[in-house]
């Protein structure tokens, strides 16, 4: 996984298990004997779709003056999904410009204003090669940087206000790089470039005082941002503002008709929030939400503010007076028309959090399974296996909840989960499993015990 997708998801795990109070119970179960232990009980599990949710998408400043926490990569798109219907998502942020004397760029000739990103081209989806029409407008409302913000928040901005516009926009893929190291590939488009109306934004810069320029973070206060939007395409792009190629320059000529530049930056003090707007009617996922498809029968999930899948299931009392080796939740991807795993990849890694309370608290097998991607996987688990089975392939999800389990059955608390997707707010990818009520692929729990 990416690193900064670990940094953020970390830093969700410690902040959601901060109350926690973590025993020696079960503390051997660092390893990876799970992965191949031999089911001795399987249970069925009541699972459907969790409620719609609010992620905080934004904290406020913390104590240091810093921003508490902000996504690192931004979807950006409109799609037709053949299962989970209409979705679109886009970004806002606060520009920052760096104290200065030199204001000559409000008194020069203007060459041009380009708005440019760096992709992150991991958390590309859909069909995203289809083109797009991608605008930027200004911001109703400034941010506030003392504010907590939602992933449900609404994004409003100026419809008059439209800085600039790049349509029917095709990804560069022909110019692209690819860096390999050891196993990992990733593939480098170039940045995302939207000419912006030279006039209508110097008109603005050029109404404030001078003295605007001249303070730390006086143009965030006047100036209310951009919203960037999706309004025409069928995937996904992501975009990442705060990278040091992500900015707003400003090209303009001194009075000799040498060439110079004033840049704006996102950078990690500039709040920026994500926003998403879902439309499932008449799709499967619709159906699954409504209750017109049980549980039983299929669970759906999608990441970029999208809905969980809430699993329940009673502690039974006859495993009292038994030792629980391993517990391991067990899934398996459906392979149902408009599943569609090239255009639509699988979540690369799941979670699972505690709501018995109200709160989301991550359990304690995904808390202690913090650190790199590689201790992850070795003690909880949560990407996809490829699998072959008579000639088909397949794809199972495997998570080890053997901690939480054995602390619920100490305590009696019964079963009451959310599975969701790491870093969710960042990636709009989605998935479909089977319920318990497949014969040969249901969704189960497997236990392995000793008296």
């Amino acid at each position: 996984m990416k690193k900064h997708g670990w940094a953020a998801a970390l830093y969700l795990i410690l902040s959601a298990t901060g109350c926690n109070d973590f025993d020696s119970f079960g503390s051997d179960l660092l390893d990876t004997g799970w992965i191949n232990a031999k089911a001795d009980e399987i249970v069925d599990l009541d699972a459907g779709p969790a409620a719609p949710d609010s992620i905080i998408s934004f904290y406020g400043s913390t104590a240091l003056g810093a921003p508490g926490f902000v996504n690192t990569a931004f979807p950006l798109g409109i799609m037709e999904d053949p299962l989970f219907g209409h979705s679109e998502a886009g970004l806002g942020t606060q520009l920052r410009f760096i104290p200065t004397n030199d204001l000559s760029f409000l008194h020069s000739t203007l060459d041009s204003i380009v708005l440019s990103f760096r992709f992150d081209t991991s958390l590309f989806y859909g069909k995203y090669l289809e083109p797009m029409d991608i605008a930027v407008y200004g911001l109703s409302n400034a941010y506030d940087i003392n504010t907590t913000y939602f992933s449900n928040d609404e994004l409003p901005y100026e419809p008059t206000l439209k800085f600039g516009q790049l349509s029917n926009y095709v990804v560069n893929k022909t110019d692209s790089i690819i860096i390999r190291e050891d196993t990992l590939e990733r593939t480098l488009y170039p940045q995302l470039r939207i000419p912006l109306d030279t006039g209508l934004l110097m008109g603005i810069f050029r109404s404030y005082p001078d003295t605007v320029y001249f303070v730390v973070d006086s143009f965030s206060n006047v100036f209310n941002g951009i919203a960037v939007v999706c309004e025409k395409g069928n995937g996904y792009l992501s975009l990442m503002p705060e990278h040091s190629d992500s900015k707003l320059s400003i090209y303009y000529k001194d009075t000799s008709g040498r060439q110079l530049r004033t840049e704006l930056i996102m950078s990690s003090f500039a709040v920026k929030t994500p926003f998403y707007r879902r439309d499932p009617a008449g799709s499967l996922a619709a159906a699954c939400y409504d209750g017109t498809i049980p549980g039983d029968s299929l669970l759906v999930m999608q990441g970029a503010g999208g809905r969980d899948i809430r699993l329940k299931m009673p502690v039974e009392q006859r495993w009292k007076g038994k030792f629980i080796n391993y517990a391991v939740l067990k899934f398996a991807v459906a392979d149902i028309p408009g599943v569609d795993l090239e255009n639509y990849p699988l979540p690369s890694l799941l979670q699972i959090f505690d709501v018995s309370t109200g709160t989301r608290i991550a359990i304690d097998d995904v808390a202690l399974a913090s650190g790199s991607s590689s201790r992850y996987l070795r003690v909880f688990g949560g990407a996809p296996e490829k699998v072959e089975d008579n000639g088909q392939t397949r794809y199972i999800y495997r998570m080890n909840v053997t901690r939480h389990f054995q602390k619920a059955l100490k305590s009696g608390t019964d079963f009451d989960l959310v599975v969701s997707p790491f870093a969710k707010l960042e990636s709009p990818a989605r998935l479909v499993w089977f319920g318990r009520n497949n014969a040969q692929y249901g969704a189960k729990l497997e236990l392995t015990f000793s008296e």
